[in-house]
C-alpha cells in the first residue's frame, strides 16, 4: 500500500504544477517560518509572561479574533494548518476517529505513530482528501520542513508525504522515523542524544530549537519550516491552565521563541524571512471525575464502549467532546441514541449528518466528511475560573487530573487561539479584529513565497494584514447564529463569522 501512496502523492505533485501564475512578493528570496506553541491561550502573551512573542506581536500583527477548528484537537489542527481547509475537506475528524481497513473497523489513534504508520501501510485511500503543504511546495519547485516535540503521529501528520517528496521531517518521540533515513544518527552527532522527557518539558523544547538552528538552518535553509513546541499544552494537561509549572514552560517556550528571533535577526532585517506564531487551540479546566460515557450508554440499552480494537454496536471516543459512531447507523438508531442525549444534564451541544431530531448539522461545524461521527457531541460547559483565575470549566471523559486542562469542545476558551505574523511582507504594530483561522495559514504562506492560492480549500490570504494590503475596515464580515429545533432537551446554539465566503466558529453552547 506504500507503493500505492506514494504514486498516489506524484499525481497529486504533478497536478499541482500544473497551474498558479508565481507572485512577486520579494525583497530578494522570501522564505517563511511558521512557530506553533500547543494550546497557547492568548492571555498568556504578556509583558510579563511572554516578553519576546508579546513584543513580536506587537511590532507586527497581532489578530485577536483568531480561531481553532472543531473538534478543537491538534492532529484536527496540525491538519487544518497544513491544507488550509476543515474536516469536511482534510478528512482528520478527530484525534481519535473510526476507520476502516481491509473490510475491519478499529479506533484509529492519530498520535501514536506506531499505530498511526499501520494503519497507513493498510489504506487504499489517501489520508488526506486534498494536498498538504508540503506537496503544493514540492509541486511549486520549494522545499519544506518539519520538526514536532508534540506526539509521535502529530509528527507525521503536518508533514505525511515527507518519503515522497524529499523533505525533512522529525517527531523527537518517534526519532528513528525521521526522514530522510539515517538522519537522526547524524542530528546526535551534532547535537548529543535527546533528553529524557520531563514535565514542564523545557529540555524537549529546546532541543527542537537546536535541531532546528543548528542542523535543519544550515544543512537544509527550507523555504518553508513549521516548527511544532508542546508546551504549554502538556503542562496544561498534566498540571493546569495558569498552574506554577505550566508557567515555566511557558516562560520557557518564550525564551526559545526569543533565540530564534535572535539567530534570524539578519534575514528579519534584509526581509527575506517572514515569521508566522500561532496556537492550534486553547484549553478548558475539566470539573470532577470522569463521566464513563460508554458505561452509561449501556446502561441505557445502547451496548457501547470506549476506544478498543474493534467496533461494537456504538464507539465512544470523547474526552470533553467527540463523537459516538455505529456499526449500523440506521436512521431510527442515530435518533434513539440522539434523543436519550438531549435529555441528560451533561449533553452540550450535538451534531448529526442531516439534523436529525433536530440537532444541527454536521455541515455547519464543518465536519461532514465520510469519517465524522454519526452523533459529534460537546460536554457541558461554563465560564467559571479554575483555582489559578482562568475561565472555563467543563465535564469530561477523559483520563486528565481533575482540574487540570482539556480540550476538543466549542467553547471559546477552545476555539479562540493566538495568531501573529511579523516581517517586511506585513504591516506595523497592527491589531487586527477581523475573524480568522488556523485555515488561512496555508493560502498565506504560499502567499508569501510566491506560490497561487489553491483553488478547493476553505481558508483565505489575510491581506488585511499585509503591507500593501486592505485596511481591516473594508472586510465585510458576516455574523450569524444557528440553533437547533428539537423539541425536546436543551436547545444547540452556534455561533460562526464569515469573510469572503470562509466561516469562523466562534462558539456553541445549549440553553
Amino acid at each position: 500500500m506504500l507503493l500505492l501512496a506514494r504514486s498516489l502523492c506524484e499525481e497529486y505533485i504533478e497536478c499541482l504544477s500544473c497551474g498558479g501564475e508565481q507572485l512577486d512578493l520579494s525583497n530578494g528570496h522570501q522564505r517563511a517560518l511558521v512557530v506553533v506553541f500547543d494550546a497557547l491561550r492568548p492571555e498568556f502573551v504578556t509583558p510579563e509572561i511572554m516578553p519576546n512573542l508579546h513584543r513580536f506581536a506587537t511590532d507586527g500583527v497581532r489578530f485577536l479574533n483568531s480561531r481553532s477548528t472543531f473538534p478543537t484537537e491538534t492532529r484536527v489542527n496540525q491538519s487544518a494548518v497544513t491544507t488550509g481547509c476543515y474536516p469536511a475537506r482534510h478528512g482528520i475528524v478527530a484525534n481519535r476517529f473510526v476507520l476502516e481497513n481491509d473490510g475491519t473497523a478499529h479506533v484509529l489513534d492519530t498520535g501514536d505513530d506506531v499505530q498511526f504508520e499501520a494503519s497507513l501501510n493498510k489504506m487504499t485511500e489517501r489520508l488526506f482528501d486534498v494536498p498538504t503543504l508540503g506537496e503544493r511546495l514540492t509541486a511549486a519547485g520549494k522545499s519544506c520542513a518539519t520538526i514536532s516535540a508534540g506526539t509521535s503521529g502529530g509528527g507525521r501528520l503536518i508533514n505525511i508525504s515527507a518519503e515522497e517528496t524529499g523533505a525533512f521531517r522529525l517527531a523527537l518521540r518517534r526519532p528513528d522515523a525521521a526522514v530522510p533515513d539515517g538522519i537522526m544518527t547524524e542530528i546526535v552527532k551534532e547535537l548529543g542524544p535527546l533528553p529524557d522527557y520531563a514535565l514542564p518539558a523545557n529540555d524537549w523544547i529546546s532541543y527542537a530549537v537546536d535541531c532546528y538552528l543548528e542542523f535543519v538552518e544550515p544543512r537544509i535553509k527550507p523555504d518553508a519550516m513549521l516548527l511544532w513546541l508542546c508546551e504549554p499544552d502538556e503542562s496544561f494537561h498534566q498540571r493546569g491552565i495558569g498552574s506554577e509549572d505550566a508557567l515555566v514552560a511557558i516562560r520557557h517556550v518564550d525564551a526559545e521563541f526569543g533565540r530564534i528571533l535572535k539567530h534570524h535577526a539578519d534575514q528579519i532585517a534584509d526581509g527575506t524571512l517572514q515569521i508566522v506564531g500561532l496556537s492550534d487551540h486553547g484549553q478548558i479546566s475539566i470539573r470532577g471525575e470522569a463521566l464513563d460515557l460508554a458505561t452509561r450508554l449501556t446502561a441505557a440499552g445502547f451496548d457501547a464502549v470506549a476506544e478498543q480494537s474493534k467496533t461494537p454496536d456504538v464507539s465512544v471516543v470523547v474526552a470533553n467532546a467527540g463523537g459516538i459512531w455505529l456499526r449500523q447507523p440506521t436512521p431510527d438508531r442515530i435518533v434513539e441514541i440522539t434523543q436519550w442525549l438531549q435529555m441528560q444534564d451533561w449533553c452540550g451541544p450535538l451534531f448529526t449528518r442531516d439534523g436529525a431530531s433536530g440537532t444541527l448539522r454536521h455541515a455547519q461545524i464543518g465536519i461532514e466528511h465520510r469519517r465524522a461521527p454519526d452523533i459529534a457531541m460537546v460536554l457541558r460547559y461554563d465560564h467559571e475560573s479554575n483555582e489559578w483565575g482562568h475561565k472555563g470549566m467543563s465535564l469530561h471523559n477523559s483520563g486528565y487530573p481533575i482540574g487540570c486542562g482539556c480540550h476538543g469542545g466549542l467553547s471559546s476558551h477552545e476555539l479562540h487561539n493566538f495568531l501573529t505574523m511579523s516581517g517586511s511582507a506585513f504591516k506595523e504594530k497592527r491589531e487586527i479584529a477581523s475573524p480568522t483561522g488556523n485555515v488561512d495559514i496555508l493560502p498565506t504562506v504560499l502567499h508569501l513565497l510566491g506560490v497561487a492560492h489553491p483553488e478547493g480549500i476553505d481558508g483565505r490570504i489575510l491581506h488585511e494584514a499585509l503591507r500593501n494590503g486592505p485596511d481591516e475596515q473594508s472586510i465585510e464580515i458576516a455574523e450569524k447564529t444557528y440553533s437547533s429545533s428539537n423539541d425536546r432537551g436543551p436547545v444547540t446554539h452556534l455561533s460562526v463569522s464569515e469573510v469572503a465566503g470562509t466561516k469562523y466558529i466562534n462558539q456553541a453552547w445549549v440553553e
